[in-house]
């Protein structure tokens, strides 16, 4: 017959201690991994403008912005630093009011966002936007799992 022993650790304490600090910092470690590959991961998200209309006062050019997450983490959108422009040329101030709104891993949703259009331009921006000629570009700022994230929001393309 043979003798057989079980596995018993010489310090049954400090082998249970560092097992538990292992699980702690297993625990700790990925959630904070994740939150920081997403960060990295950000450049893929898609903003796209995709309307642009102007506010019943004329004073703003209300513009609704796609936006398509891929990341493993959600994207809340919370500022933005958004131009109007027609053929090269400045219509408005920068944008900075946005709806806060979050899009969810793997899902797109509708940023709305504002921007001022200065009284001199105004005539000018109202014709562009009737025309369908404003293109609105820029960048949607927001965050990642509490990390600052920047995000460029693009033109709409056909094709």
């Amino acid at each position: 017959m043979t003798d057989r022993t079980l596995f018993r650790p010489r310090k049954p304490v400090a082998m249970g201690s560092f097992l538990l600090v292992a699980l702690v910092a297993a625990a700790l470690f990925v959630p904070t991994f994740m939150g920081h590959l997403a960060v990295t991961n950000a450049v893929s998200i898609d903003a796209t403008a995709t309307d642009v209309a102007l506010s019943e006062d004329g004073e703003r050019l209300v513009v609704r912005i796609e936006v398509h997450n891929p990341t493993r983490a959600a994207f809340t959108a919370t500022y933005g630093q958004l131009y109007g422009k027609v053929g090269g040329t400045k219509l408005t101030g920068t944008g900075y009011e946005v709806e806060r709104t979050t899009i969810p891993a793997g899902e797109t949703r509708t940023v709305t966002a504002r921007v001022s259009v200065p009284e001199e331009h105004r005539e000018r921006a109202a014709e562009a936007v009737e025309a369908g000629a404003v293109v609105v570009t820029g960048q949607l700022e927001g965050s990642i799992r509490d990390q600052r994230v920047e995000i460029e929001v693009t033109e709409e393309t056909d094709g």
